[in-house]
């Protein structure tokens, strides 16, 4: 489905932590996004509308599209292996998400101060933008990705 998105060729298939909600292929309760990098380092992905994440009748619960648009610019790190943690994000939704739906998200780098990265992404419907974010990430250690020691 996501080579269906636009007609440009995708490079790097990322999936680094298996059990995630948003992308782990390992969470049967999660969402299973799937990520690819475009040739300008934008990174896109689709989500389906399924009537399981409703919140409203027949619409999608804001907290699952907060997750999906934080998902996406994530995998924009993740994809320079950057390992990062969210310290702020900032949702503006326009109008939304009908249950049945196919959304195309959109995520890239627009900044970098030392440690900290600034993001943006998008929620698109049919070509229209129907929600957008912006968000800080910190980098964090390598080893901090692979557990919390005790």
């Amino acid at each position: 489905m996501n080579e269906m998105l636009t007609g440009q060729k995708r490079q790097g298939k990322v999936n680094l932590h298996k059990n995630c909600f948003a992308c782990g292929a390992n969470n049967g309760t999660g969402l299973r996004l799937k990520f690819y990098k475009e040739a300008d380092g934008t990174v896109v992905g689709s989500f389906f509308a399924d009537p399981k994440f409703e919140s409203y009748s027949g619409i999608i619960h804001g907290g699952i599209i907060a997750t999906l648009l934080d998902s996406v610019m994530t995998h924009c790190l993740l994809m320079q292996n950057i390992p990062a943690l969210t310290g702020r994000l900032s949702i503006k939704y326009f109008t939304p998400i009908q249950i049945g739906t196919l959304v195309k998200l959109e995520g890239k780098i627009v900044d970098q101060f030392h440690k900290m990265f600034i993001l943006k992404g998008n929620a698109l419907v049919d070509g229209k933008r129907v929600a957008s974010a912006e968000a800080k990430y910190s980098t964090i250690k390598r080893t901090m990705t692979q557990g919390v020691k005790k």
